[in-house]
């Protein structure tokens, strides 16, 4: 029952509720267990409808009447809806609650819907966002007529000769997921959980090639003298020349940090005026956030690049970041209220495919005594 509770809320936050789905929940609210049930779960789960989970019972009751009203009224797909809550217009992050756009088909209709958080993405340069785990490894062309190929949790980009402009998509895989590309060029990236990567549909020849990166990649980049390939993160510019090497930036984290497996590669800051510093195989580049000195240091690349194959290595970990890497690689939430936890560092290895967070739990509660309770996909450390 409480799946299928999720599943409407979830096609109502996307505009997909049919006008029976509608009736239940305007009549499921009334009961205000349930009202509190809904905002808390759209408020945990879906922070982008942060007017929704805010909004009273009256408000809510009003938005799901009117989208009844308005599909009864209605069966074209091309019927533009108003906005009933004018009081989210504010929060810029609001996305259904809002005016909403006109459709031209039904196919485009879906493709611009907000996806669910928990799938895998490609947001085309035009906007129109792709569900990639609902392609059942097929080939499709996005909106630049580019030919995309999918290929269980990857997919290739072809090659065109005619193209003139650079056209950006955006991969964005969610916490507990893994997923790779191989751009035009035929090199590879493989984006960990929690990660983005915007990259052009095409490379064109004579000019540098650059993606964007938020989060943690593995980067295998094709060889080219004459055109320079760039990734920017939130903290550094790494300039690559042929070569294999991992980076994590995520916005979150106080630090970034590129790990050269194979190859050479320059790094530097974000700022104009910084040095490029050259990095050798089996060395690590750390950039915080609150200091612009590069700091290099030799470490074992496989502690840092395992995870691409499904092995997550913890050493010398704090508990502090041992929780935000949980957290991302098993989708959950994590409270930690045992203070003299802070004082310890953990050692573990993880097979992320084939244990479970409650695997996980299991064992740092066998060998280091942690005590924790667990709620659906939250876990309290006691």
């Amino acid at each position: 029952m409480r799946e299928s509770i999720e599943r409407k809320i979830i096609k109502f936050l996307n505009c997909e509720s049919s006008i029976e789905e509608l009736k239940f929940l305007l009549k499921w609210i009334s009961n205000e267990d349930n009202l509190k049930f809904f905002k808390d779960y759209i408020s945990v789960n879906h922070l982008s409808y942060l007017a929704m989970s805010r909004a009273n019972q009256e408000k809510i009751i009003k938005e799901i009447k009117d989208r009844i009203n308005n599909k009864q009224t209605s069966r074209d797909p091309n019927f533009s809806f108003k906005n009933i809550f004018k009081y989210a217009a504010i929060i810029a992050i609001s996305i259904c609650i809002g005016y909403y756009n006109q459709i031209n088909t039904s196919e485009k209709y879906k493709n611009n819907l907000v996806p669910d958080p928990s799938k895998v993405t490609l947001e085309t340069s035009s906007g129109n966002q792709i569900i990639l785990e609902n392609l059942d490894n097929k080939s499709i062309k996005t909106d630049d007529q580019i030919l995309i190929k999918k290929e269980s949790k990857k997919i290739v980009f072809e090659q065109k000769e005619n193209i003139k402009k650079l056209f950006y998509n955006t991969l964005t895989v969610p916490y507990g997921k893994r997923f790779d590309v191989e751009l035009s060029d035929g090199s590879i990236v493989k984006l960990n959980s929690g990660s983005s990567l915007k990259f052009p549909i095409q490379f064109i020849d004579g000019m540098e090639r650059k993606v964007y990166l938020d989060g943690e990649a593995f980067f295998d980049i094709s060889e080219n003298n004459s055109d320079v390939f760039k990734v920017v993160s939130n903290d550094a510019i790494t300039l690559v020349y042929g070569t294999q090497f991992n980076i994590k930036s995520y916005k979150e984290d106080s630090f970034s940090e590129i790990i050269l497996v194979d190859g050479r590669l320059g790094v530097k800051g974000i700022s104009d005026d910084q040095e490029i510093i050259n990095l050798k195989p089996g060395f690590r580049a750390n950039i915080d956030q609150s200091n612009p000195i590069i700091e290099i240091s030799k470490v074992n690349t496989k502690v840092y690049t395992s995870w691409i194959n499904g092995r997550v290595i913890f050493r010398n970990e704090s508990i502090d970041t041992m929780i935000l890497k949980l957290e991302r690689l098993f989708n959950v939430i994590i409270t930690n209220d045992n203070n003299e936890l802070s004082e310890k560092f953990f050692n573990a290895t993880i097979m992320v495919d084939k244990e479970s967070i409650d695997d996980v739990m299991g064992y740092l509660k066998e060998v280091y005594n942690i005590k924790y309770q667990k709620f659906n996909n939250k876990i309290i450390i006691k």
